[in-house]
């Protein structure tokens, strides 16, 4: 269950007692692996493995659909952050009561948001596992919903299923429908008076399907009421999975269980979703536990831990010994990230910050290389070129420690057809020599110190500012397939596409490659050898925007980047609903970066990719810039 409250209780225990890229390729459809053991992309077949956030709420305990209509760049930022932190999912909570207006109608406005929260979705490239029919605020729930009968509630709880389902039923980022967060069917013979389970702070997470059981069979209870969910989604959505969250009391064991006994109500659920927090010293007990749910035979997702019950270390031993039964974990995510918590004041804040330090150091474990490219819209143009010189191996080394997503590189040929990183054509404005690359050797240009020019302009010595070599394009690529974070774009400065293709081919580098310049004949070749490698193909400030976008869309670009002079509001959007990101160069200056964000800009080269990655952590409207 959602659970900052959680924690608030936890660490009131603890007190008495003592008196845890923006632009993505196009998501693919996820269904269950033909073993049934977990999950696949349709069309590659390679593996998925869900690995993300409940983001429910920010850390002032507001729901979602709180805040969504006048806040949405928090939502955004919230997605922008989420995905560079390495998620792939982030489960989202929807109210019932923002979305029924009486019991046969649905809100439209409110599926209006849930749209643009799914294509949100998509353009961060996170999948939703989408879970309904939430009152986890009381005050917020209709009177004449907690008036209904039950067959009148379960028809309206399929009401708002269908109208969810439709609204979603084309979108590759939906991974799941969640019917409800932690139902339960009421035990023994006493008729409940409140549909809602005891609170946790301000909020109800756990839901009773019934009021009373009426001598039926708990189990029989929650399997018609799956098949009365399922069948209304259905009626629209026959491709999404479909799950349920289950406490992991759910067991058929003694003690207290929910009713919702995972194999007798399995048959209508494409995998099963647990909630457990592992207790400290218990995590026997826990692994017991996700055994007991994993018998079923169908794919098992964690779909919510945290640090509540344990710590940090003890949570990842846990999820390696679960691995053997599971196929995903979700946690919590709200709103603030490792950067912004350092150094956490309180006990929430320090259970915060050493879950999202457990959930970067495992995502690379867990996922394995395929998954773990960053997505933040940040280009280091021609490296960290603000710190390092540029089209250097510290400028590239520089950009990847800082956290963009992509380096930026241009290349030309030497006299003796070696490929190499320099953007001009000779090495007169950053060297200590003059040369044209074109009429060199490379054993000539290695020669030359092409951290000159950087020394003089910013002052430092030698000792502070080694001499530089001009690096071959092949010692670049090796040095960032050495990681699986960041990816370079290399920009060719002459007709050298063919060879740097086989080259890339050749040292099997195409996933950490795209290609960006403004030729088009060069960027439309790139497509033709390699049709998989990224292309941003760079406009200028007076371009024709309409015809760039059916140009790019011919050729299967993935991306615009506008010269910064030429952005405005209209061309992102342009840009934006044809399905391209929108990228601007080059932009060193922080009340420019800032206007470009509030333009729509997805991606900015930049020469300062740290300041650049400091802003979108902290963004401000542009209302503040002075």
């Amino acid at each position: 269950m959602p659970i900052q409250c959680k924690i608030l209780a936890l660490v009131s225990l603890i007190i008495s007692a003592s008196i845890s890229p923006n632009f993505a390729a196009e998501l693919a459809w996820v269904r269950v692996s033909s073993d049934g053991k977990g999950f696949v992309q349709v069309e590659s077949e390679l593996p998925f493995i869900p690995w993300g956030f409940n983001y429910d709420h920010e850390g002032d305990g507001r729901l979602l659909e709180d805040y969504w209509d006048k806040d949405w760049a928090t939502v955004e930022s919230a997605f922008r952050e989420m995905k560079q932190l390495g998620a792939n999912v982030v489960r989202i909570h929807l109210q019932f009561g923002k979305f029924m207006e009486s019991p046969t109608q649905s809100r439209q406005h409110s599926l209006d948001q849930l749209q643009r929260l799914t294509k949100l979705a998509e353009q961060t490239g996170l999948y939703i596992d989408l879970t309904g029919l939430g009152c986890y605020h009381k005050q917020d729930v209709p009177t004449w919903y907690n008036e209904l009968s039950e067959s009148e509630r379960w028809a309206a709880q399929a009401t708002f299923w269908e109208a969810v389902a439709k609204t979603c039923s084309k979108s590759p980022a939906i991974f799941c429908y969640d019917l409800m967060n932690e139902p339960v069917v009421p035990g023994g013979d006493k008729k409940r008076d409140d549909w809602l389970g005891p609170s946790l702070g301000d909020k109800h997470f756990v839901q009773f399907i019934a009021l009373e059981r009426k001598g039926r069979n708990r189990s029989d209870v929650a399997r018609d009421w799956i098949r009365t969910l399922t069948t209304a989604i259905r009626k629209h959505d026959k491709r999404h999975l479909i799950t349920v969250g289950l406490v992991h009391w759910s067991l058929d064991r003694p003690g207290m269980t929910s009713g919702f006994v995972p194999e007798k109500i399995a048959e209508n659920l494409d995998f099963i979703a647990m909630h457990i927090y592992p207790e400290q010293g218990k995590i026997d007990e826990a692994i017991e536990t996700v055994k007991g749910f994993a018998a079923v035979g169908i794919p098992v997702v964690i779909e919510e831990t945290f640090v509540l019950k344990c710590g940090a270390e003890e949570l990842g031993k846990f999820i390696d010994r679960s691995r053997e039964h599971v196929t995903g974990w979700i946690g919590f995510y709200w709103g603030s990230t490792p950067e912004e918590i350092r150094p956490a004041k309180t006990f929430p804040e320090a259970f915060m910050l050493s879950w999202l330090e457990l959930f970067q150091k495992k995502r690379s474990q867990i996922l394995g290389p395929s998954e773990s490219f960053l997505n933040n819209g940040v280009t280091a143009h021609r490296g960290n070129s603000g710190e390092f010189p540029e089209n250097t191996l510290p400028a590239f080394q520089g950009g990847i420690d800082v956290g963009a997503d992509w380096i930026e590189l241009d290349i030309l040929r030497t006299k003796d057809g070696q490929l190499v990183v320099i953007h001009d054509k000779t090495t007169k404005r950053v060297g200590d020599k003059n040369l044209i690359v074109s009429n060199s050797t490379y054993a000539e240009l290695a020669t030359v110190d092409v951290a000159t020019n950087f020394r003089l302009r910013t002052g430092k010595t030698r000792e502070e500012c080694p001499s530089q070599k001009i690096p071959l394009l092949k010692d670049v690529l090796l040095l960032v397939k050495k990681q699986t974070r960041t990816r370079v774009s290399i920009q060719p400065k002459m007709d050298c596409v063919t060879e740097t293709v086989k080259l890339i081919k050749s040292i099997k580098a195409e996933r950490w490659v795209g290609f960006n310049d403004g030729n088009l004949g060069y960027m439309a070749q790139v497509k033709h050898l390699a049709p998989n490698i990224q292309v941003f193909w760079d406009r200028g400030k007076d371009t024709n925007i309409d015809e760039d976008i059916r140009i790019a869309r011919q050729h299967g670009f993935e991306s615009l980047v506008l010269n910064y002079e030429g952005v405005t509001p209209e061309k992102t959007a342009k840009i934006k609903a044809a399905g391209m990101e929108v990228g601007a160069w080059t932009v060193n200056d922080t009340a420019m970066m800032r206007r470009m964000l509030n333009a729509g800009v997805e991606r900015i080269y930049t020469d300062h990719p740290r300041s650049l990655l400091s802003l979108k952590a902290k963004r401000l409207p542009i209302e503040n810039e002075k």
